[in-house]
């Protein structure tokens, strides 16, 4: 009977000197595949299988069904009377991938095993290349196939995983402990002598999981190797399916609290452990293996969608505590000079410096903006732990900078790093002291990772020949190309250098919303400057001969000019600044030129709405000189000290939106005239809920038909053919107004809407209207709630699926805002609570009318400017970045940071400790 060692203990057993000998069976390989719920996918992986050119009775399968509930197991029965594989299907309740798989091993009886999902498929040459170059090279200790990324949405397949760069050399094989960038991490593209695993009594551990179970297998089985020589094939091609709905265990494992907490536990740290068992450094290849797979996680937290919105405060205390624990067994220098995926410098210094108990700071300065109209300049460097006593010097004299603030880099609820980010003025020579120290300043941005080793090819690309004659070496100096011009890059720089031209567009303003519709607060703004300042020399840009171009020129508008003409980019070539509700880089940064022109104008940026999550990821990368806000707690949010945000008090202003004052007097008007009012229903979208795209890269999705048997459906359907809702609004002689989200316009129509609910929606109806004569104001997670507190409109919030959204069916990223403390309305999380709130709204003399008190005096205390002057207070901020500073101001006036609120975690609400 083999030997077996369950999963808890750490005892690592020598594995047999002995050659592998073929089995009794005869088998050569046996592919084991652990089955669950794969039914759509299994005909396309048996059809691989059966394609495979090697000899197909050489070949044993043993497929485990753990647990599946649709006909995974039927298939692959029916499939195993019909082929000439050896096929044998187990069943076992469900217990997770690693437990089918220790299930199969035991059954197993080939010289080499492999792991491949039933998702998958296996390139016709998989079994015979395999084969081919282990008969050659029988010391391999095991195999790595080359994984190519098949993209089931597209059909497309592609060499784009983060490990390829070990397959560029053809099948070759690799001294791990000579190559430590060659790690392995992938159980599905692995291939090891079944003989060696019973010897080692070595199984999948249940307690690594959702992920890594693989990584963990694998390290432990090299661990335990006395030759980690690996054979990588590039020959032997397995196509993993990324799946185009997001279900797999990979694209849904960042919502399970046990990637963690367990992963890092019984996973990574018990790699470590193991090696350091061994009685020697841990090897470089098992810590870039450990740091490949941290990083993940601290990228993860710089994207947009983060996942610490969506683990518990006590999760990712363990997390950091695990970490440090993990960081402690890790070498600097690997660390710093690990380069297999790319890192942004703060992933880096977040690992090497963020868990230390030492205080540590940027050995430069990094100076990488200036303002040339107000002439100042802004530096920048980071620092972890305690703050170095900064010390700045202008022409040799000691200087306040004139905005300055600090930084957060948060990861998981933890500022591992602080970033300082200072503008001073750069009217003369600048000095920066950190702890009385003189620091180098630079104006290169620190590399990510720094070089511990060179290649050959980099020593001769940067190093001067010993005994180069100049002469020589001249000659094979090449010539410097200088950028290609087009002739139609030269007919735009010649149409915009004409007088007449200059003369129209000299110091315009370019002002837009989006390029396909307007009647956002970039329209608002011009038609302020219109009336008010015709000084200022005001373009309106938009699509032509869409709704809102006709609806403009209609009501006599001259100054209109269409986005993508030749006009347009004149427009632009000789614009002062480029205003605008959005921030995509089509409008900050519309058109290049070949000649290498750069923008000379100033981007300010509108806001299409009150920022209430973290959007710092997307905007950090911005150039925006003026950046609009319209609360105190949205301003301090975004220039406070501890915010996540790059900008300051330099580009961000406390002004309102442009649009608010349009929507103010509207609301005004509708209260003098006690028009007929309605409740508005606009819930937004759920991302998860999303169809196929219909092309590549595009916006249009095709209707899904789970989005019918979604909860989402159930409960806003249930709001709009409500009774209940139909006798309030009679009782109030309301009407009921549905203002779909975008996205969910499509499944309008087959919703089946009672004939009392007319719906309006944005590209065809005038939202502000809707919503300066509504009573009361239903939504659930939607910005458009700051609209309505904005003109006191009662707000009622349903939230029946907050565990979700909140737990990453919705992207966002936890800001300051909370809905239970900052909310302007009750939030339900059931029908009947809903309809609770709706009634106590439309009643505010009734019982509830305490509760609701507090709501409009929230509203009073978010929203401090007055409610008209927007569009004035935009233009003077505006004017206002082109002018010179004083220099009282330059030399030592600082404007003072807020403090930031601290983030929210709507979910897990207890704070991180």
């Amino acid at each position: 009977m083999d030997k077996f060692y369950p999963p808890e203990t750490r005892e690592d057993v020598t594995p047999a000197s002995a050659p592998l000998q073929p089995t009794r069976d005869g088998y050569r390989l046996t592919v084991i595949s652990a089955v669950y719920n794969v039914a759509r996918y299994l005909p396309e992986f048996i059809a691989s299988l059966e394609a495979q050119t090697f000899d197909h009775g050489r070949v044993q399968v043993v497929a485990v069904d753990d647990g599946s509930t649709d006909e995974s197991a039927d298939l692959l029965r029916a499939w195993a009377r019909d082929t000439r594989y050896a096929v044998t299907v187990l069943s076992k309740e469900n217990g997770g991938q690693s437990s089918a798989r220790n299930l199969g091993l035991d059954a197993a009886s080939g010289d080499w095993v492999t792991f491949a999902d039933p998702d998958d498929m296996l390139d016709p040459e998989y079994f015979t290349q395999i084969e081919a170059f282990l008969a050659k090279n029988p010391e391999a200790a095991m195999a790595a196939t080359n994984l190519l990324d098949f993209h089931e949405l597209t059909g497309e397949t592609r060499n784009t995983h983060p490990l390829r760069h070990r397959f560029t050399g053809g099948d070759r094989l690799v001294d791990l402990d000579r190559h430590p960038n060659f790690f392995h991490m992938s159980g599905g593209t692995s291939v090891f002598p079944l003989r060696a695993l019973q010897d080692l009594g070595l199984r999948f551990d249940l307690r690594v999981a959702p992920t890594f179970e693989d990584a963990h297998f694998i390290q432990r089985f090299l661990l335990a190797s006395p030759d980690r020589k690996i054979a990588y094939l590039e020959s032997a091609r397995y196509l993993y399916r990324r799946r185009a709905d997001g279900s797999s265990t990979l694209q849904t494992s960042r919502r399970d609290p046990r990637k963690y907490t367990d992963v890092l536990e019984y996973g990574l740290l018990d790699l470590l452990q193991r090696a350091k068992a061994q009685a020697g450094p841990v090897p470089r290849w098992l810590q870039n293996a450990i740091i490949y797979d941290l990083t993940w996680h601290f990228r993860a937290e710089e994207s947009a969608n983060t996942s610490a919105g969506k683990i518990s405060a006590d999760t990712a205390a363990q997390f950091h505590r695990l970490v440090a624990e993990i960081r402690s067994h890790l070498d600097p220098s690997v660390i710093d000079s690990f380069t297999v995926v790319r890192r942004s410098p703060t992933q880096r210094e977040a690992l090497l410096h963020g868990y230390s108990a030492e205080p540590w700071h940027s050995e430069e300065i990094f100076l990488d903006r200036l303002d040339q109209d107000r002439q100042l300049v802004r530096l920048r460097y980071r620092f972890a732990g305690t703050p170095p006593t900064e010390t700045l010097r202008l022409r040799g004299l000691p200087v306040e900078p004139v905005h300055a603030k600090t930084r957060a880099h948060t990861y998981f609820r933890e500022p591992l790093l602080t970033e300082r980010i200072l503008w001073v003025s750069a009217a003369g020579s600048i000095e920066v002291d950190l702890n009385g120290v003189r620091m180098p300043l630079t104006f290169t941005e620190p590399a990510p990772q720094k070089p511990y080793s060179v290649r050959p090819s980099q020593i001769r690309q940067q190093s001067e020949p010993e005994h180069a004659v100049p002469e020589l070496s001249a000659k094979r100096i090449p010539a410097v190309e200088l950028p290609k011009v087009s002739a139609e890059d030269r007919r735009i720089l010649r149409f915009s250098s004409l007088r007449p031209v200059r003369r129209l567009f000299a110091n315009a303003w370019v002002l837009m919303d989006r390029d396909e519709n307007a009647n956002d607060s970039a329209e608002h703004l011009f038609r302020y400057l219109r009336k008010h300042r015709r000084d200022i020399n005001a373009w309106f840009v938009l699509k032509k001969d869409t709704p809102d171009w006709h609806r403009l020129k209609k009501e006599g508008f001259k100054r209109l000019v269409p986005h993508g003409s030749l006009l347009w980019k004149a427009l632009c070539l000789n614009a002062r600044h480029i205003v605008s509700s959005h921030a995509d880089v089509y409008v900050h940064d519309p058109f290049r030129l070949g000649s290498g022109h750069k923008p000379t104008w100033k981007f300010t940026f509108l806001q299409h709405g009150v920022i209430k999550d973290d959007l710092s990821r997307w905007l950090n990368a911005k150039p925006i000189t003026n950046f609009v806000t319209t609360t105190p707690a949205e301003f301090a949010s975004i220039a406070g000290n501890g915010s996540p945000y790059v900008f300051t008090t330099r580009e961000t202003h406390l002004t309102g939106l442009p649009r608010h004052d349009r929507l103010a007097r509207l609301a005004r008007k509708a209260s003098a005239k006690a028009e007929k009012r309605s409740i508005v229903v606009m819930p937004t979208w759920r991302q998860d809920l999303a169809g196929l795209q219909l092309q590549a890269g595009g916006w249009a999705r095709e209707i899904n038909p789970a989005f019918f048997e979604s909860e989402f459906h159930h409960e806003w359907s249930g709001v709009l053919r409500s009774p209940r809702l139909a006798a309030l609004a009679r009782e109030h002689g309301l009407e009921v107004v549905f203002v779909p989200h975008p996205n969910l316009k499509p499944y309008v129509p087959l919703m089946e809407l009672p004939a009392h609910v007319t719906v309006k929606t944005y590209d065809q109806d005038d939202v502000q209207e809707i919503l300066s004569r509504a009573a009361v104001v239903v939504t659930d997670y939607s910005s458009v709630a700051f609209d309505a507190a904005f003109i006191r409109r009662p707000i009622a919030y349903f939230q029946f699926d907050k565990a979700a959204v909140f737990g990453g069916a919705h992207i966002t990223k936890p800001g300051y805002f909370s809905y239970e403390r900052d909310g302007f309305g009750p939030v339900a999380t059931g029908f009947d609570e809903l309809m609770d709130n709706v009634a106590a709204a439309l009643d505010p003399a009734g019982t509830a009318g305490t509760a609701l008190e507090e709501y409009r005096e929230r509203m009073e205390r978010t929203f401090t400017l007055p409610q008209d002057g927007a569009c004035a207070r935009v233009t003077a901020m505006v004017e206002r970045s082109t002018v010179p500073l004083s220099v009282r101001k330059a030399h030592g006036n600082p404007t003072a940071a807020p403090e930031a609120p601290p983030i929210t975690y709507e979910l897990f609400n207890a704070p991180l400790t």
